[in-house]
């Protein structure tokens, strides 16, 4: 199944609690599908507008950009009812072009490509059921006159400046999360004079080489989380040899998939099924915490202490619209893979899988023939202020992402939570975050995040 291509960045907080109703205004944007074609069809997006809690600041406000590519947005509406950046700045919701209410294209992508995971099929058989599903896809997308030649970041980046000028704000803050750091640099690449700051969490360059380094990106990520528990008494005690036994027990579902119920249906779980849920359960703390059980309830065929991690799956899934996802993917990766570095990585692998059979290719190069300019794969050159937060055990984003955007960022601020992942909040975190907002051209204090804060291990 697909793996690299989850850049989403999910985090269900709940700041709730008996305060009064605050404004929020709904509203819908026209575009067109394709600025290159000027007699483009137009596609309607859906925004909200969380007004501030305090309406007299006239601060600027924050604009949130969404992960994936193709994760649905206004889901977090929750989320950000009661967040403390909301006590004095709007909160700018809109779900990207395809995705969620904003005419998503086979919105049931997700869902079918959950049930192909859940049956017996080795690796050629499930490729056939994704080129499947795909051409239906396709087909009803051809019949609904969708030019996919308009789903990629460039696109998407102007159709936030549309919505800007739309909402009469002078300038707004960029605030993204994983494939939103991408979406949010190519806005600061393309609309510089409307950006006042920028906070990118799990960064995603341009010139980064995600499918050339994600095999390098996982192993680093999961390996130093099995070193952690090791050096850890309790841990070790528990669960000793997590490393070995890992690699046995993949070994093993190659040949020998675990069957087990899921939701009152058959679920066969092979050694591709057993990495996407390894890899997903390292997004963040709060999972990385259970990845030692999960490890053994692989090993010792307890599917009822791995379920949560496949119901994460499932979820991800479904919240990330597919042709968008592969869309962006076909048009700003597939040109600029590195292919040596792909052979390198996969060669040294450990885990040993073939990422370009892993990760469907072949269906992925197939979905359009619209390939990306080489200004889609350099860094973004901005004097725009810009927070750069970074999870040490990031399994997809890594740290070193954040270290090459930020050589081109000159006033760009890096900040390290060594003991975070991918998915990220903290106290420490939202006081960096919150002294940057309020002035973005002073170098923000970064010292609570040297606190280092060691994985509670799920032991019991």
């Amino acid at each position: 199944m697909r793996l690299c291509i989850i850049l989403i960045f999910v985090t269900l907080l709940n700041f709730s609690c008996a305060e009064p109703t605050y404004e929020t205004i709904d509203g819908i944007l026209e575009v067109p599908e394709n600025r290159d074609k000027p007699n483009s069809r137009t596609l309607n997006l859906v925004y909200k507008v969380l007004k501030a809690k305090d309406t007299t600041t006239g601060k600027a406000p924050i604009v949130f950009l969404m992960g994936g590519p193709g994760g649905e947005t206004l889901f977090t509406e929750e989320m950000w009812k009661n967040h403390p950046f909301r006590n004095e700045r709007d909160i700018v919701l809109m779900d990207q072009r395809g995705t969620g209410a904003s005419e998503a294209n086979c919105a049931e992508f997700g869902e079918e490509m959950f049930e192909i995971m859940m049956q017996d099929l080795d690796q050629k058989e499930e490729e056939r059921a994704l080129d499947s599903i795909m051409g239906i896809c396709m087909s009803t997308m051809h019949n609904n006159k969708v030019d996919l030649a308009g789903y990629n970041s460039r696109e998407n980046a102007a159709d936030f400046e549309d919505l800007r000028v739309a909402l009469g704000y002078k300038k707004w803050n960029l605030y993204g999360a994983s494939y939103g750091t991408r979406l949010g640099l190519t806005i600061m690449r393309d609309f510089p004079n409307s950006v006042r700051s920028a906070i990118f969490i799990g960064v995603f360059p341009p010139e980064s080489q995600l499918f050339g380094e994600l095999v390098g990106s996982f192993e680093k990520s999961l390996f130093e989380v099995l070193r952690r528990c090791e050096q850890n008494e309790n841990c070790n005690n528990k669960y000793p040899n997590l490393k070995k036994r890992l690699l046995n027990t993949l070994k093993k579902l190659q040949s020998e998939p675990l069957h087990f119920d899921y939701n009152s249906k058959e679920f066969v779980l092979n050694r591709r099924d057993a990495l996407l849920l390894i890899h997903q359960a390292l997004y963040s703390r709060y999972s990385v915490a259970y990845m030692p059980k999960i490890i053994d309830a692989l090993e010792n065929e307890e599917p009822e202490l791995f379920i949560n991690a496949l119901q994460r799956v499932e979820f991800i899934y479904k919240l990330i619209n597919w042709p968008m996802n592969n869309s962006v993917m076909a048009y700003e990766e597939l040109p600029f893979i590195d292919s040596l570095k792909v052979v390198k990585y996969m060669e040294e692998s450990k885990l040993e899988f073939d990422i370009t059979s892993f990760e469907g290719f072949t269906s992925l190069s197939n979905l359009h023939p619209f390939r990306a300019s080489s200004l889609e794969n350099q860094p973004v050159v901005s004097e725009i202020p810009t927070l750069l937060i970074s999870g040490g055990l990031d399994p997809v984003t890594p740290p070193s992402n954040a270290k090459r955007a930020l050589k081109h960022l000159k006033n760009g601020y890096e900040v390290i939570f060594f003991d975070e992942s991918h998915e990220m909040f903290n106290p420490c975190f939202l006081e960096i975050a919150r002294d940057f907002l309020n002035i973005p051209s002073q170098k923000p204090n970064i010292e609570c995040s040297s606190i280092r804060k060691p994985i509670e291990w799920s032991l019991n």
